[in-house]
């Protein structure tokens, strides 16, 4: 009886081998010859493929106000979070800021930049950070959005423009409880929270949609009509904040690099951008603290940078509240592409290079 099972038992190891055997050896079939037949068409014709398989995988969707993008119709128009993250070389790598759909880059003093970072997700990053003090004409980028407008603290004037303007914000030092202190890094950049946090706190305030007037946006450049290289140098005044956007031709992005080396997140990927659009303001030094006043309302020239080609142009913000928008030299309005935009604020004796 026992010989009997055991021969039973081999018989039923010998059917699974088989199985095991025809099942891997369909997968391998399967992957040659995807690759012979990738093998023979044009690079850029696997790439356009795949942009139409983007587009149809997302059935019944629109695209998000925020970057085009196509999501879910209950996804398309959510609350937008502007976060200041600060980008002091203590503070790198930050948290999170490789998922926002827009940031905006610009000086906060003494040639160090800081980020508004732009989220308006229904899942947002675990851990977001490291978070820093309001300027005001961050408040001015914020307000385009009517976003919640997140932030530890901030100038006199910032301060008092959040009250006069009675912009919604969320301030560490009197909402503590929607922050947390990392004991990992070095005061004072250790201020992190979480879209859990600000989900949280959005639901208290009653809010489910945004309330802002879009960009326009379009779909990619095929391949052949992408340039080849447009790499992006923006030279600060100081080396560690200079930044490089470097073009990706094959996945039609920008991908970001400080101080000579690649910016990565926290988690260590990669920033990358669709787009990079670069407005030069004049500033000026306000006080002993060396804080800025940028002349953000108005216009001014542009560039704009995307699918490997570059276009001069104006920006334009007509008011405290009004959307900042990209021209061409014949006044017409840029369409960006769907995705993460990153808007390089600069003051004219910068050095950009592209």
């Amino acid at each position: 009886m026992q010989l009997k099972t055991k021969k039973n038992i081999w018989k039923y190891l010998d059917v699974v081998l088989i199985l095991t055997s025809l099942i891997l050896s369909f997968f391998a079939y399967k992957i040659i010859t995807s690759y012979y037949s990738n093998a023979d068409r044009p690079l850029e014709k696997i790439i356009e493929n795949k942009i139409e398989a983007t587009k149809e995988a997302c059935i019944d969707c629109r695209a998000r106000l925020i970057d085009g993008v196509f999501v879910p119709e209950e996804d398309y128009n959510l609350p937008v979070v502007a976060l200041i993250i600060e980008n002091h070389t203590d503070s790198r790598p930050q948290a999170g800021i490789n998922e926002a759909n827009l940031v905006i880059e610009a000086e906060a003093e003494g040639g160090i930049t800081r980020l508004l970072a732009f989220f308006s997700e229904s899942e947002k990053p675990e851990r977001i950070g490291p978070i820093r003090s309001a300027r005001p004409y961050y408040l001015d980028w914020a307000k385009e959005f009517s976003a919640l407008f997140v932030h530890i603290g901030g100038s006199p004037e910032a301060l008092a423009k959040i009250i006069k303007d009675n912009i919604l914000n969320l301030n560490e030092f009197y909402n503590e409880k929607y922050f947390w202190r990392d004991k990992i890094n070095i005061a004072p950049h250790n201020v992190f929270t979480s879209g859990e946090n600000l989900n949280k706190y959005l639901e208290l305030k009653g809010l489910e949609r945004g309330d802002f007037i879009p960009w326009e946006f379009k779909d990619e450049a095929s391949f052949d009509e992408r340039g080849d290289s447009q790499n992006i140098e923006i030279n600060y005044q100081r080396d560690y904040y200079n930044v490089e956007w470097k073009y990706n031709k094959e996945e039609n992005s920008y991908i970001r690099h400080m101080a000579g080396e690649p910016h990565l997140s926290e988690d260590g990927e990669f920033i990358k951008a669709k787009n990079i659009a670069i407005a030069i303001m004049n500033q000026k030094v306000l006080d002993s603290e060396l804080r800025l006043k940028i002349e953000n309302i108005g216009e001014g020239k542009s560039v704009v940078c995307m699918d490997g080609n570059c276009t001069e142009g104006r920006w334009k913000k007509n008011s405290s509240s009004s959307r900042m928008r990209f021209y061409d030299d014949d006044n017409n309005e840029i369409n960006f592409n769907r995705g993460t935009t990153w808007i390089e604020v600069i003051k004219p004796e910068i050095e950009l290079v592209y």
